[in-house]
This record gives structure tokens, sequence and C-alpha cells, in this order.
């Protein structure tokens, strides 16, 4: 499907070509949407100015959340991590890495 319709996953394109990947990522950039998934990788792009994305209110949002419930964040990749660190992702406790 285009950009235009995809999700803040752009794995769910029907084609992942450089083109693709680019044009879905301007786009989400030109909506301020500065952070997208593809698959378990997020990009996070610089708006080059202040964003509400750091709030407490948004910390909560992101800490119970299931997955793809809500638009990709730095905060998603962190509780997705922290949880199955723990175990709670099913199949006991899991060394995890994340790399910025």
């Amino acid at each position: 499907r285009p950009p235009s319709e995809a999700a803040g996953d752009l794995a769910a394109l029907a084609e992942l070509d450089e083109a693709a990947l680019l044009g879905g990522l301007r786009e989400r950039f030109l909506r301020q949407q500065v952070y997208t998934d593809v698959g378990d990788i997020l990009i996070a792009m610089n708006p080059f100015q202040p964003l509400p994305l750091y709030g407490r209110e948004v910390s909560e949002q992101y800490r119970h959340h299931e997955i793809g419930t809500l638009p990709p964040h730095i905060f998603a990749v962190a509780s997705r991590a922290y949880h199955a660190m723990l175990g709670r992702r099913g199949g006991g406790p899991q060394s995890q890495c994340i790399v910025i």
C-alpha cells in the first residue's frame, strides 16, 4: 500500500524498497511523526523543533500499552524491552539490547 496509508510500521508496505521507505519517512516527518517502526526497528528523525513527545502523560500511555495500539515511540521500545527482560512477554526473562 502507498506510504500515505501506512500506519507507523513501514514493514506493512506491499513493497519495501528505498524509495518507499524514504517516501514514508518524509510523509511522517511532514506530519510531525518523528518515530517510525520498520518491523522491530524504530527510526527516529530530528524534528528540529520542540514537540510534546516526552511528558509524564505520554510516558504513562506507553507503560502498559498493547503492541500496535499506539504510534511508534521510544517509550514503546523501552516498555517492550523492560517487560521482556522481566519475562512478562512469555518464555521467561530474556536479555535485552537497544542500539542507538
